[in-house]
């Protein structure tokens, strides 16, 4: 199992941890009401999370640790924000971010590998990043399907692992997933980048 691998199979692993994290402050303090609900600060600032669009972060769920952190997004309105269109589709985002040395980004393999025993039905590559939907009965979000995304990327030392839940039938368990991932992987991306 090579280096990203493990780290990979880390990110999955803690999400099971999440309830025992303590929730620090995360939320950034941005000028607008809007911008404090689809944005998280993560990972000691490390990664700025910001929300793909028409989700929010629901500050209850996001967790910091010393070593890992974590947040969950879902519709806006889902979370009772005002404000926000409902045309997106019903899902569950979460984000999860673990320290690495390994600057390497993640690879379409890496990430198929790391989800083992689940059934891959599909993977793909959208601006370098890797993207699996899968099949099997690991995750514990009740309700929904055990279709589900996920993504990483490293970011400032961070190994960020994204995964999307959805009922059985939502359009966001197609190619329509894999777009909202995208979405939030390519603003937080930029987001945390570090400017001189």
């Amino acid at each position: 199992m090579n280096t990203w691998t493990s780290k990979a199979a880390m990110v999955g692993a803690s999400l099971a941890l999440t309830s025992a994290c303590q929730p620090i402050g995360a939320l950034s303090f941005a000028a607008t009401p809007k911008e404090q609900v689809t944005r998280a600060s993560l990972a000691a600032g490390n990664v700025q999370l910001v929300a793909p669009f028409g989700y929010c972060v629901d500050e209850r769920s996001v967790r910091v640790r010393a070593t890992e952190s974590f947040a969950m997004l879902a519709r806006c309105d889902a979370l009772g924000m005002r404000g926000f269109s409902a045309s997106q589709d019903l899902a569950v985002i979460t984000v999860t971010a673990v320290s690495t040395d390994d600057t390497s980004q993640p690879t379409v393999k890496g990430l198929a590998t790391s989800a083992a025993p689940a059934t891959v039905l599909d993977q793909q590559t959208r601006g370098g990043l890797p993207f699996v939907r899968l099949k099997g009965d690991g995750h514990e979000v009740d309700g929904a399907s055990p279709e589900h995304w996920r993504s990483a990327f490293v970011v400032n030392g961070q190994l960020v692992g994204l995964a999307l839940y959805a009922n059985a039938g939502s359009p966001a368990l197609n190619n329509k997933g894999a777009l909202i991932l995208s979405d939030l992987a390519d603003k937080t991306r930029k987001a945390s980048t570090i400017k001189p």
